[in-house]
């Protein structure tokens, strides 16, 4: 408020009201004679200020008067890859889609998704497909790829005419065993071993006498001499294939080939094994 005046006739006392002159300030003396500002409750006054604070997504400016209205503007991250802008018509998410990989404009009309193909098998894609994995780079992985390996060892040994044994019972006398080494490529999953063996044993047979060899207990050859010589170095070669050895994920094991011999009778003799073990591993 103002006073002024010295209380005399000729210069009574004036109360008027002082408007400040501070920056932003909307009050004035209205048409008729009373403090108005702009906004107020029809004479009973109102804000001519506005307090604002910021949020780490809204900056706010502006008193909330008619020169300086209240304003917010988003506050944009300047992340690397945010896809997020203040457009003309609002905020928006600019989306751009690659040419491999993925579909769609990101909207609700049309959301993004990946691009598959249909599946074509006669079996349920819920029980029967394999499975899409995320490595430590973000990219799209699909499950290891099937592997396999090949492995192959042979020997062939000579013997002093050793005996051959009389025993008769299934598989005979064990007289070797013979191993290959094999390595699983996979180091996520077990491989299955297809082996296939070969033998061949010579046998010197008196007149009257017989020989029989065996694999893994099962014979597979035998030869008896019905004449009346000696039947030196006879010998065939004999081949069997299994395929029951599981090999742990990465891990190495031998294979074995468990050599029998026997129906030995009247002096029969051996004096060579030659012998293959082959073995593809597959993992799938």
């Amino acid at each position: 408020m103002r006073v002024t005046g010295n209380g005399s006739a000729s210069n009574p006392y004036v109360v008027s009201a002082l408007i400040s002159g501070d920056a932003g300030n909307a009050m004035v003396v209205g048409g008729d004679g009373g403090l108005y500002a702009a906004g107020g409750g029809g004479g009973s006054g109102g804000l001519t200020t506005v307090a604002v604070q910021d949020t780490p997504c809204i900056d706010l400016s502006g008193l909330g008067t008619v020169p300086q209205p209240l304003r917010a503007a988003p506050i944009i991250a300047p992340t690397a890859g945010n896809l997020l802008a203040c457009a003309a018509t609002g905020l928006q998410a600019l989306l751009t889609v690659g040419a491999c990989g993925l579909q769609g404009a990101g909207t609700a009309a049309s959301p993004l998704a990946a691009k598959v193909s249909a599946w074509p098998y006669p079996c349920p894609v819920d029980a029967q497909a394999g499975l899409v994995y995320c490595d430590s780079s973000g990219t799209l992985r699909s499950e290891p790829r099937g592997k396999t390996e090949y492995f192959t060892t042979t020997l062939n040994q000579t013997y002093a005419n050793l005996t051959v044994p009389a025993t008769t019972t299934t598989g005979g006398t064990t007289v070797e065993t013979r191993s290959l080494s094999v390595t699983n490529p996979d180091p996520c999953r077990p491989a299955l071993a297809i082996t296939m063996t070969e033998l061949d044993v010579d046998f010197v047979i008196p007149a009257g006498g017989r020989a029989g060899m065996f694999m893994y207990g099962d014979e597979t050859y035998r030869f008896e001499n019905r004449g009346s010589a000696t039947v030196s170095n006879v010998h065939t070669q004999t081949t069997k294939v299994v395929g029951n050895t599981i090999v742990p994920p990465g891990a190495t094991q031998n294979i074995d080939l468990v050599i029998g011999l026997g129906f030995g009778l009247a002096g029969a003799t051996y004096n060579r094994i030659q012998s293959y073990i082959r073995a593809v591993l597959i993992a799938l």
